[in-house]
């Protein structure tokens, strides 16, 4: 609680260019108006169970504000990439390097400020790297929900910017064997997706087994193909449940293993020239022999087994623990050549690596290998009829070695131990509050070198139901530690086209962020208004230099104080049609540092209207236009974008062969084949368009 007693007496003065601020003001005052002209008709449900508070609630009853997606109402063509769903989300962008490789921003803060919590257990990926997805497809998963906002109180450091929380596909209780085949294809990268699903029960025990095979060839931009950027993943999930009327044993194991090209990055594409290893448009014949012309790509395995442990101890209260292991191995191929000096960079103490099991020297040139433990224990203690009480202990144990030729990251140890305590009152029948409070401690020890944070902080919630709205504000101070690419990286990123240096002093992040959320529902529209400010003392960011070493920048890391704002308006309908409804959206965000900078990766004012029509219960269409404003406000060596708008058509039809349910679907991404650059890609430095059009079809068969 220090941290907001301290940051609420700041009195910091925040730059705002005075256009902006008008129009920001115009903006809001006009989604205003829109939303109370929109809200006279029929009641749209929020009945749907939250998972990421575990207080057993409904998203339209939690104090906090959650989105909240089921993959069943999406088109399966647009799901496949799962960053592809989750960005529809106001609030919610992705950092992207091609098609099917995005990394989520919530609010402006990504990367390891946000917390993923899959299968039950933090995922523990290299979260730092800009370059690779989250690594999970969206096969085998029931839902998506997405907090918008610091939940650090429940899920530790690192949650400053927001947790997504990924519910797996669920079991069933069905006692023969279900089976599902779906198949999709894609034109412009030629690209192929295949998944088997098979699930059953018996007795007191379930069990679901999926797995999925991704195949795409170079993307091609309107102006080309652009060279490298395949992309491959296999993945298995299985799950074994075993349930009784006072224990529940949820067993996860997934893996997966990820190929993918890194494009030629160039500087000196300012004019956004054509890129210079685009081939004709669609010609996509050569992409399965990388191994072969020795492209530079990555390879990324990931092995996660989580077992989920639910006691009913009696009295309504609920004991759960979690544990769960996970091992990352991330290699690049294809760098530079070794070159004289190139061995400067070399860390002492890897004499032992080369015995690595199937790791042989010469063959990558970066090799890291991340093994976490983690146990999560949470206590759900109802008080009273008014009074709900969570308490819990976070344990995390992390160790990462070097088997490659470069090292970027050394060896080095993490630990994290959390203890928290979150209740929920109900102060009256339409009022609620929510109190939180948390300690943490890291510890990071690397050779002899070791370093220890401690914290306390704590979250304030209040919610007000009224006749046909609700309003809720959130106060909530959040705390990051240093990860250890932030403290000690010496060495070359290729995956990033940069030569990333560490900083050993590098102090505790910590944000106070304020959440004002009203919503409205009535007979059949849902309109929600929401803004927000976060506070950020010493903000870690990366600042390239003027200095190249091997060919690529040197980017030091940095930390100043800053801040970022903005809000989001949702208009959720349907109309007096039957077969029409629709959903609007307009986000905006501002971020500086304390003396007036920009920061990095700040999507622009972005308005996203969708409509969807239904021709009765069999088929479906759906109208998506995304209009994004120029982005002028721009961190040093980072580009302006010109403002864009780009159409999407997508569609299904529902029948049944055999007696059996099928479900056929398409999309048309990019229906103009439309030339531009999207501002959190990584790919525009170099003068890389985004996708053309892409051509989908697709279909699902229930055997």
């Amino acid at each position: 609680m220090m941290a907001i007693k301290n940051a609420l007496k700041k009195n910091k003065k925040t730059k705002m260019n005075k256009k902006i601020t008008i129009g920001l003001i115009a903006t809001m005052l006009f989604a205003t108006q829109l939303i109370f002209s929109q809200v006279d008709n029929e009641l749209v449900e929020l009945e749907e169970i939250v998972l990421t508070i575990p207080f057993d609630q409904t998203v339209g009853k939690s104090v906090l504000k959650v989105d909240k997606l089921n993959f069943d109402n999406v088109n399966p063509i647009i799901a496949q990439y799962m960053m592809n769903s989750i960005s529809k989300l106001p609030g919610v962008s992705t950092i992207s390097t091609g098609p099917g490789i995005g990394k989520p921003s919530i609010r402006g803060l990504s990367f390891n400020r946000v917390v993923v919590i899959d299968q039950g257990i933090r995922l523990e990926n290299q979260q730092w790297g800009e370059e690779h997805g989250l690594a999970i497809s969206s096969s085998g998963v029931e839902s998506v929900e997405v907090v918008k906002g610091p939940l650090y109180v429940l899920y530790g450091s690192d949650a400053m910017g927001g947790v997504i929380y990924i519910e797996p596909e669920k079991y069933t209780s069905e006692c023969c064997a279900l089976i599902d085949y779906t198949g999709i294809y894609n034109s412009n990268y030629n690209g192929f997706t295949n998944n088997l699903g098979l699930k059953g029960s018996s007795g007191k025990l379930s069990w679901t087994f999926r797995g999925e095979m991704t195949d795409n060839g170079d993307f091609s931009s309107p102006d080309g193909e652009v060279e490298n950027t395949w992309f491959k993943n296999n993945e298995l999930k299985s799950g074994i449940q075993y349930q009784t009327e006072k224990y529940t044993s949820d067993l996860r194991l997934s893996m997966s293993r990820i190929e993918l090209g890194i494009p030629h990055m160039e500087e000196g594409h300012d004019d956004h020239d054509d890129h210079d290893d685009h081939d004709d448009h669609g010609d996509h014949d050569d992409h399965d022999d990388h191994e072969d012309h020795g492209d530079h790509y990555q390879e990324i395995t990931h092995t996660t087994l989580a077992w989920n442990n639910t006691f009913d101890m009696g009295n309504d209260h609920t004991l759960q623990v979690n544990i769960g292991r996970q091992l990352n191995d991330r290699k690049e191929f294809g760098g530079h050549e070794e070159e004289e000096g190139h061995d400067d960079h070399e860390e002492e103490g890897h004499d032992d690596h080369d015995d690595h099991e199937g790791h042989h020297e010469g063959e990558a040139e970066l090799d890291m290998e991340l093994s976490t433990n983690t146990i999560d224990i949470k206590l759900t203690m109802p008080q009273s009829d008014v009074l709900n009480l969570i308490m819990g202990v976070n344990i995390l144990n992390q160790e990462n070695r070097n088997f490659g030729h470069e090292v970027l990251i050394p060896d080095a140890e993490k630990g994290d131990f959390g203890v928290f305590a979150l209740s929920q009152i109900d102060l009256n029948d339409s009022s609620q509050a929510l109190i939180g409070f948390r300690y943490d401690s890291r510890s990071i020890t690397s050779g002899s070198s070791s370093n220890d944070w401690k914290n306390v902080n704590g979250s304030l919630g209040y919610k007000k139901d009224y006749t046909n709205s609700v309003l809720r504000i959130n106060l909530s101070s959040g705390f990051r530690a240093p990860d250890l690419i932030e403290l000690y990286a010496d060495g070359s990123h290729h995956g990033s086209f940069t030569y990333k240096k560490g900083n050993a002093n590098l102090v505790a992040e910590e944000s106070v962020q304020t959440d004002l959320s009203y919503q409205i529902t009535n007979d059949d529209t849902v309109a929600s208004f929401d803004l927000f400010y976060n506070d950020i003392s010493n903000y870690i960011y990366l600042s390239p230099t003027r200095n190249f070493i091997d060919g690529l920048r040197v980017n030091d890391y940095l930390q100043q104080n800053a801040a970022i704002y903005g809000g989001e308006i949702q208009i959720a309908k349907n109309t007096g049609l039957d077969w029409l409804s629709y959903n609007t959206s307009l986000q905006y965000l501002f971020a500086e540092t304390a003396d007036g900078e920009p920061l990095p990766f700040i999507s622009p004012l972005t308005f996203n209207q969708v409509f969807n029509i239904d021709f009765g219960s069999d088929f479906s269409m759906e109208v998506d236009f995304i209009a994004k404003a120029k982005q002028g406000r721009v961190a040093d060596f980072e580009e302006e974008t010109d403002g864009y708008s780009v159409l999407n058509l997508s569609g299904n039809y529902k029948t049944s062969i055999f007696n059996n349910d099928v479900n056929l679907f398409w999309s048309v991404s990019n229906v103009f084949d439309k030339e531009y650059y999207d501002h959190l890609s990584r790919l525009k430095t170099a003068g890389i368009h985004e996708m053309g059009r892409n051509i989908s079809v697709g279909l699902k068969y229930n055997f």
